[in-house]
């Protein structure tokens, strides 16, 4: 496991240990656990979004649509395609995909994906170490997250909900060894963070 993500995927782990039986629509934090949420972020700055789930018994997704603008942006899962597509422009990324208390790191490229004709699959191009049929008319909501964490580089990434609120998969940006990504890959981030908060919100304003 590489050193920049053996806590991510660490903390990852912790929110497949979390059960939920909430459907896509309260997947919205009401004002009341929005303030809960920053209360708590402002007590435990950094902390990852699967940790915060656990400590504050609110499935991860409705975490993240209560952290601020300036952490979190939020979509339908009917973004996907777009979301994926400006993905594949980044060097590389480093997918985490949790299954029970299991956690699989894979470091790649990311290939681009099409729609089955056969199925209701959508397929990722075998062109990169990252390769697999996906379901992304099942998405509830896809989430750019920044997570500053003390003394590491801050965590970047996307990440995919299903509609119990639990993370699919997410998709993290990293330098080389314990560093911050280059800067043009930053930017890549940035613009893709963008384009997210100019999509349909999953919560309303």
């Amino acid at each position: 496991m590489s050193k920049n993500w053996r806590g991510a995927a660490t903390l990852a782990a912790v929110a497949m240990s979390m059960g939920s039986a909430a459907s896509a629509q309260d997947m919205c934090a009401s004002e009341e656990q929005a303030q809960q949420i920053q209360a708590f972020y402002a007590e435990n700055p950094g902390t990852m979004t699967p940790i915060a789930s656990q400590r504050l018994n609110l499935p991860e997704a409705l975490v993240v649509s209560g952290l601020s603008a300036e952490q979190a942006a939020s979509t339908t899962g009917d973004a996907f395609m777009d979301v994926w597509t400006n993905m594949t422009t980044w060097e590389k990324a480093t997918f985490l995909v949790m299954k029970g208390k299991n956690v699989f790191e894979i470091e790649t490229a990311i290939a681009p994906v099409k729609k089955s004709e056969t199925s209701d699959y959508t397929n990722i191009e075998y062109i990169h170490p990252l390769r697999g049929h996906l379901r992304p008319d099942l998405y509830s909501s896809i989430s750019a997250v920044v997570m500053p964490v003390e003394g590491r580089p801050t965590i970047r990434g996307v990440v995919f909900f299903d509609p119990d609120g639990s993370s699919i998969m997410g998709a993290f940006i990293s330098g080389e060894g314990a560093g911050e990504p280059p800067a043009e890959e930053l930017a890549k981030f940035d613009a893709l963070m963008a384009m997210i908060r100019e999509k349909p919100p999953v919560c309303a304003e």
